[in-house]
């Protein structure tokens, strides 16, 4: 190539992907040496996951699809999910859980993206993209200096490439079964927790919303989430919680406060004990 000097001017898809700003819940690495089954889960964040090796399949709403090396799976938030290791010599994976620095830009990203819950995009990783994953995720672990920056680097990257390349793949249809009901009870108490966080949102109150027994309701936690019904509202209202406090400025007492707890004495001790560190001490090391 010659030599030359080209003006840049910014192009009208890169100033929509520009705007939107993240802040990185958590990192995974997951690598499993046999077939195995996860129990399911509910996401109160968004989460890019990278399939590095072997093969699995993902199930939500009866749907399934099929994920192997190569490929990126994007999760929104409400997603009721499992996922199978379908090979029996293992699988190896990457995620990065993730929210919006603002919660107004939720609707803009997934109207942008064009994702509902899931969507899988089939080799949309190359080889350099797999090495800068193996790379930042080592400094992520070992916490070595600037190891934040890369890791909102590669998930910009991965965005725009999901934005630029990415097709989503059509799933395939699961018969239903019979915990369907059980996943829509769970997935109507955990949209009724998010909508009303202020709410000291209790096992009777959710007993009223679905018109069910206690024992019904715990039946629905476990068998879905694995947990009993006290925790998976102590685990959501937690993670709406660590949002809020990434999101805002707000004190301890007021994020507290509009999430249905009466001090923040008491909100500190049950958040200490999920994530193993104070609200305060979480907000400095995650901002």
């Amino acid at each position: 190539m010659k030599s030359a000097v080209k003006i840049m001017v910014s192009e009208r898809s890169a100033e929509m992907l520009d705007k939107f700003d993240y802040d990185i819940v958590s990192i995974a690495w997951l690598n499993e040496t046999s077939a195995k089954r996860s129990p399911r889960d509910i996401l109160n964040h968004y989460k890019v996951l990278v399939m590095l090796e072997g093969r699995a399949t993902v199930f939500i709403d009866r749907r399934q699809y099929y994920i192997k090396a190569g490929d990126c799976v994007l999760f929104a938030p409400g997603s009721l999910y499992h996922a199978e290791i379908d090979d029996e010599g293992g699988c190896q994976f990457a995620a990065i859980n993730f929210n919006l620095s603002s919660p107004l830009q939720d609707k803009d990203f997934k109207n942008i993206i064009g994702i509902n819950d899931i969507a899988v995009y089939q080799q949309l990783v190359n080889d350099n993209v797999v090495q800068s994953v193996y790379n930042i995720f080592e400094n992520g672990f070992a916490g070595s200096r600037g190891y934040y920056f890369q890791l909102i680097l590669l998930l910009k990257r991965l965005v725009g490439t999901i934005f630029y390349l990415g097709t989503p793949v059509t799933s395939r249809s699961v018969t239903q079964k019979a915990h369907s009901s059980e996943e829509a009870t769970v997935l109507r108490c955990h949209r009724y927790i998010i909508s009303n966080p202020s709410e000291s949102v209790t096992v009777e109150t959710l007993c009223r919303l679905c018109n069910v027994s206690q024992s019904y309701l715990y039946k629905c936690c476990s068998n879905v989430l694995g947990i009993s019904t006290k925790q998976f509202i102590t685990n959501t209202k937690l993670d709406m919680a660590a949002k809020q406090l990434l999101q805002t400025d707000k004190t301890v007492a007021q994020v507290a406060a509009e999430n249905g707890y009466s001090n923040g004495y008491q909100f500190s001790n049950v958040f200490k004990k999920k994530y193993g560190i104070a609200p305060t001490q979480y907000r400095i090391r995650n901002r």
